[in-house]
């Protein structure tokens, strides 16, 4: 499912632009309502998420593209700025590599783009729907109203599966990276412990045409991002890309 919306009259640059906003794992499109508010553009749930079904063979990153490509193709996108938090940057970049002709820019916001097995167990550890519902009932009670109360614990351990073998294999390899031509902004936040901000620097070393924004006494969650800062700094970055 596609929500497309048009932005406040203030941001008539962001009027003008085909964007797409790709939220994080355990998300759905309703994750990046409040940005969308701000910037418009496109927002998508992603395979798995929302009301859309888990495939029997789990959730790949493979489906992710195609989710950003059929978003393109019901859009009439040719070419389109790519926004994605955390899981959703990791989709951006790949898409951006495999379509580097469609993309003109990518903005990642926390995504966890350097994977070690300390990373991935501590990743694992927060991904037990058991523990989440006795540890943090509110959030497990969020992920039901979001994705249903029957199969949000199907949804978290699809992708602790998915995790898993993304550590055990990174599809961002150098040889990935090169393929992409676009402006790349690498987003963290300063108390980031997912992503890293030490980890999203040395990631960017890897990428052409790559910058790293640290936005200041910021976590991981989405909802702790300040929105009125980052979105003057986004704009500028999608204007010059489109110089």
């Amino acid at each position: 499912m596609v929500d497309k919306i048009p932005p406040p009259p203030d941001h008539s640059f962001g009027a003008q632009m085909d964007l797409l906003l790709l939220h994080g794992a355990l998300g759905s499109k309703r994750q990046m309502m409040p940005l969308q508010q701000r910037v418009g553009g496109v927002v998508i749930d992603f395979t798995g998420h929302g009301e859309r079904a888990i495939p029997s063979t789990g959730l790949t990153f493979t489906q992710f593209v195609e989710d950003i490509d059929r978003a393109y193709a019901t859009n009439g996108f040719s070419k389109a700025h790519l926004f994605g938090y955390s899981m959703g940057g990791y989709a951006a970049l790949l898409y951006a590599a495999q379509y580097p002709e469609r993309v003109l820019s990518v903005t990642t916001l926390g995504s966890k783009l350097v994977w070690t097995e300390e990373g991935l167990q501590k990743e694992l550890r927060m991904l037990d729907p058991e523990k989440m519902e006795a540890k943090v009932p509110s959030f497990a009670k969020a992920l039901g109203e979001v994705h249903g109360a029957d199969r949000w614990q199907a949804l978290v351990v699809a992708i602790a599966k998915s995790m898993s073998e993304l550590a055990a294999a990174p599809l961002l390899t150098s040889e990935v990276l090169s393929r992409i031509q676009c402006p790349v902004l690498l987003c963290v936040g300063e108390a980031d412990s997912t992503a890293v901000p030490e980890d999203t620097r040395s990631f960017a070393t890897g990428l052409r045409h790559a910058d790293v924004v640290v936005l200041p006494d910021t976590k991981h969650p989405f909802e702790s991002v300040d929105l009125g800062a980052l979105v003057p700094q986004l704009t500028r970055f999608w204007k010059s890309a489109e110089r």
